[in-house]
């Protein structure tokens, strides 16, 4: 599993407004999912992240400016990764 691209991949979902997803739709356990949103959190590519049970909540995502250059910067990708449908095959 690439890290990178899982947090591309959510980063866009988020970007596109689809906050309801799991690790379950990416095809990664919680570990690598919370690890991923908490980075992009830490990070400052998103806001809005609350903690709940020791796990990131989705309720109310919102992708800063930062995040939202790390999209573009990363433009390259956007052209392999369509929809969250298709996440598993990509990220491997």
């Amino acid at each position: 599993m690439d890290k990178e691209k899982l947090r591309y991949a959510i980063a866009k979902e988020i970007s596109e407004g689809n906050t309801a997803f799991s690790e379950k739709d990416f095809g990664v356990t919680e570990e690598q999912f919370d690890g991923a949103v908490n980075f992009l959190s830490r990070e400052g590519y998103l806001i809005g992240i609350k903690t709940l049970e020791d796990r990131p909540d989705l309720l109310a995502p919102e992708l800063t400016e930062k995040g939202e250059n790390y999209l573009k910067q990363n433009g390259t990708w956007s052209k392999a990764y369509k929809t969250i449908k298709e996440v598993r095959d990509w990220l491997k």
